[in-house]
């Protein structure tokens, strides 16, 4: 019996260097960075192991309390970073949701990280708890993110190199050793469920929060290692209970209906973060409009259309030298075939601004305020810029 499990070990262990070695291969002399040449070479190997060891389906004691509390904090994760975003602003994704975009970006990418997940769960299984086989598959998993972002930076250059390493490579190896945690407590969904909300989101949100580089990276490593530290102690929690499956029974549509809730709230903070349907989110940095509109409020403002009319007293919001300004209008001056220029002031300030806004210039009307929810991404947007 113990002859065998070594020799299952020796074969996993084998197998696992041999794909470490390819992609070691193809990260410093093939340099294939697409999406279903990575899956094929993920999922060789795990059909390889299938086939010699079996498929093993065991639910985890925690598979259910892992998904739970993996999907709410990632879930407040995108809420707090599209907040923030409201004040940092946003980068417009490179990638579109069309035919073209689901067929080339989102379904590869999303077949990847299955098969990526799938191996992971697989040497979680046929490993026995060896410490090799859990090294080693992090180890692959990380050089497979590291080919995947190969081309993103200029590694010609030393400035380039120490970005590689601080924006893909350092938030890689957290992400991953997270990931081999949450598998062996919880199976593969609470992996899945955190690289569907924060990865592949790289290939499917319109646009992103804009932190700068080193933020991001900040950010990405130290999100992993938080969320593995606070979801242990949770379960941990659980682990001091004798009835532990009959009190998650219990308290599972409690849960059903927080995550919906959630879900619904990041369905919402995206949708209006990104204004994809006619209204937009954005932070208020300034007192210029109090006390109609306090610092570290939010507004929603509905985005002007060609025949939408604008009338004085309405609060407008326009660019003025790459900034956003959210001030009311005062005065309307007709130019003649239908053109209008707009004087604005701040309800708080003692004059009017010295310009006038042309309709080019005037990206909505405010609609609704929300009050306070903008101070975190103020905050963030002052020390940023100190």
């Amino acid at each position: 019996m113990l002859k065998n499990m070594k020799k299952s070990h020796l074969i996993i262990d084998l197998v696992l260097v041999l794909l470490i070695a390819f992609l070691l291969l193809n990260m410093t002399v093939l340099q294939k960075t697409g999406y279903w040449f990575l899956t094929i070479t993920l999922l060789i190997p795990t059909i390889f192991l299938i086939i010699v060891f079996g498929y093993e389906k065991k639910s985890r004691r925690f598979k259910y309390e892992s998904m739970f509390y993996v999907f709410a904090y990632c879930s407040l994760f995108l809420v707090v970073s599209y907040l923030l975003g409201t004040y940092t602003g946003f980068l417009n994704n490179i990638y579109k949701i069309n035919y073209y975009g689901i067929t080339h970006n989102i379904i590869p990418y999303l077949s990847l990280i299955v098969v990526s997940e799938f191996l992971r769960y697989e040497i979680s299984r046929k490993g026995g708890g060896a410490l090799s086989a859990y090294t080693l598959v992090i180890r692959a998993l990380i050089i497979v993110d590291l080919c995947l972002f190969l081309n993103t930076y200029d590694l010609n250059t030393g400035d380039g190199q120490i970005k590689f390493v601080c924006a893909i490579m350092i938030p890689s190896a957290f992400k991953n050793i997270t990931l081999m945690y949450f598998t062996k407590k919880g199976g593969i969904y609470p992996s899945l469920i955190y690289r569907i909300l924060l990865d592949l989101k790289l290939v499917v949100v319109p646009i992103m929060p804009n932190f700068g580089l080193y933020m991001d990276s900040t950010i990405n490593t130290l999100l992993p290692a938080i969320m593995a530290i606070v979801i242990h102690l949770h379960l941990k929690g659980y682990e001091s209970h004798e009835e532990t499956n009959i009190k998650i029974k219990q308290t599972m549509l409690y849960k059903y209906i927080i995550f919906f809730i959630i879900f619904g709230v990041v369905i919402i903070m995206i949708t209006l973060t990104s204004g994809a349907f006619g209204y937009k989110l954005i932070s208020i940095g300034s007192g210029s409009m109090h006390p109609k509109i306090n610092k570290g409020d939010a507004v929603i403002y509905e985005k002007i259309t060609k025949d939408r009319k604008i009338e004085e007293g309405e609060i407008l919001v326009f660019k003025k030298e790459s900034k956003t300004i959210v001030h009311r209008i005062i005065k309307i001056v007709s130019l003649g075939n239908g053109e209008y220029i707009y004087y604005t002031k701040g309800d708080a300030n003692d004059k009017p601004d010295g310009y006038p806004i042309e309709r080019r210039d005037v990206l909505g009307i405010v609609t609704n305020r929300i009050r306070y929810i903008g101070i975190p991404s103020v905050a963030l947007g002052e020390m940023l810029n100190r």
